[in-house]
């Protein structure tokens, strides 16, 4: 009878108190969906930071204390001496590579099994989920093939003179602000952009002759996010990061990006009824695709260059064109301002290799000291802070037991190889001589990261450094840049982007020599 009077009282229990009960089974099973790869590295016996409960090791980035560049150097930091380190954005494990080796055998030597990048996977449009940065596998490949030949030293060669009027129309536009302190990373917007738009798609925006260029305004805000929306999309991303692949969301603003993709598909039509000869980006995916499609009529042959494809490149190349050469050229001109010396003896050598000789692509190699301004400038100020790697097949870390399954991610902290003093001597000096002669034989390639590394380094590499110096050669030859009363230095960078931006804008004052 005892027993029977204590199930009673249990039942009774449960059936008065069911709210309480379900709350506490929620709770218990939240708990345990959110700590149960906690202990992934543990098991593997990587080194780890402990992570907090929905949090991850995020809390420095997601309260804003941090910037991104400073969270990948603080946690390469942490794990130096370890070949890697495990970390946790909220719940999802992240296998930290440091060694130097070990970057070269997952970017480079055993690529085939580190083939993919991390994706989004929400639901946003064609043109932005068909582009090659998340294209995957063979479809990957087969794209990324079809655009190696665009970034020839034949083409960039045919491309040189539109570039060279570009620079000429960026001499005529800072002009205007003879003697004033300008915010250059806005001001040298206007320059990359009418770069790629005459180079890559035969678009003239205006953006060099109308400050208020359409063109301009409407490309200058392709990150903007609302706070709201940047924090609703970071708690998806940490706390339901499945319920991502329902949403129609991106971390870029896809007003601005849907008018981008207007104007380029407006080039697009015109030149396909166009008879006239082009050499440019837009021309070599319109003539692939048109050859691509012939012949794989009457045959079961893939497609991989449709319409949305062909537009999602462009897009890409017009985006990360634009923001990444902006940066590289507005933080060199920084750099110019406040090492007045160094600005000096790189005009000196600008001059000597250049006066009275006409600037073609051969006499650009020559620019040596320029090349490696150029390079440094990029390894204190990288635009990206992380290249990350997801496995696509079965892998064991070369000299480890560590085995590294499908769809585990792998990221190798760029900016704490760029600031590693192992690496890079007195890395808060500013030194072009690291990227010359001796210095830079001694060092393995792997070791600077700005543009990546092995097959799935950036396409446009080659572009964006011919580009940078035309624009560094007629800026040099032309202006004298110095500090002025908003001039921040040491920059700090922002602490809520992702790409790097300088939290309070990169300001100097311009004299016209």
């Amino acid at each position: 009878m005892e027993y029977f009077s204590g199930s009673k009282k249990l039942l009774a229990f449960v059936v008065e108190d069911w709210k309480l009960l379900l709350i506490l089974t929620i709770l218990f099973g939240l708990y345990f969906y959110y700590t149960s790869t906690f202990d992934f590295f543990e098991k593997k016996g990587i080194p780890y930071k402990k992570p907090v409960i929905l949090l991850g090791n995020l809390g420095p980035r997601l309260n804003g204390t941090k910037s991104f560049h400073e969270f990948q150097l603080d946690a390469y930091n942490y794990f130096k001496g370890s070949p890697y380190g495990g970390l946790f954005e909220g719940r999802r494990p992240m296998l930290n590579i440091l060694d130097p080796d070990l970057i070269k055998a997952v970017t480079i030597r055993d690529f085939d099994h580190f083939t993919d990048r991390i994706t989004l996977n929400a639901k946003t449009p064609r043109f932005l989920s068909r582009s090659l940065l998340n294209l995957k596998g063979p479809e990957w490949k087969s794209v990324r093939s079809t655009l190696t030949p665009v970034f020839s030293s034949s083409r960039l060669r045919n491309m040189l003179p539109l570039i060279e009027l570009c620079s000429s129309e960026l001499v005529d536009f800072l002009k205007k602000y003879d003697k004033k302190d300008v915010e250059m990373k806005k001001t040298i917007g206007h320059f990359t952009l009418e770069v790629i738009g005459a180079c890559a798609f035969g678009i003239k925006g205006d953006s060099l002759s109308d400050e208020n260029a359409h063109f301009f305004t409407v490309a200058e805000k392709f990150d903007y996010m609302p706070l709201h929306k940047r924090i609703f999309l970071f708690f998806i991303l940490i706390f339901m990061p499945t319920v991502i692949r329902y949403l129609n969301f991106s971390f870029l603003n896809l007003e601005s990006t849907t008018e981008l993709m207007g104007i380029l598909k407006a080039a697009k039509a015109e030149r396909s009824k166009s008879d006239a000869n082009h050499s440019d980006f837009l021309q070599i995916l319109i003539d692939v695709a048109k050859k691509e499609k012939s012949e794989s009529d009457g045959t079961k042959s893939e497609v991989h260059l449709d319409d949305d494809t062909i537009d999602a490149q462009c897009l890409l190349f017009l985006i990360a064109g634009y923001e990444t050469s902006s940066t590289l050229l507005s933080f060199a001109i920084h750099v110019l301002a406040t090492k007045p010396e160094l600005q000096t003896k790189l005009r000196e050598h600008v001059i000597e290799i250049t006066d009275g000789k006409k600037i073609d692509y051969d006499l650009l190699t020559q620019l040596n000291y320029l090349d490696g301004f150029l390079l440094e400038t990029l390894r204190v100020y990288p635009p990206v802070a992380r290249v990350d790697r997801v496995c696509t097949k079965p892998y064991i870390l070369p000299g480890t037991s560590v085995h590294v399954a499908v769809g585990d991610i792998l990221t190798i902290p760029l900016y704490g190889i760029h600031m590693d003093p192992d690496y890079y001597p007195e890395p808060q000096e500013f030194r072009p001589e690291r990227f010359m002669n001796e210095e830079k034989k001694n060092r393995a390639s792997h070791l600077y990261l700005a543009f990546g590394a092995g097959p799935r380094n950036c396409i446009g590499l080659r572009f964006a450094m011919l580009s940078a110096k035309l624009a560094m050669v007629s800026l040099l030859k032309n202006f004298k840049f110095s500090v002025c009363d908003k001039t921040v230095d040491p920059i700090q960078f922002h602490k809520r982007a992702i790409l790097l931006k300088a939290k309070d804008g990169l300001w100097v004052n311009i004299e016209a020599l």
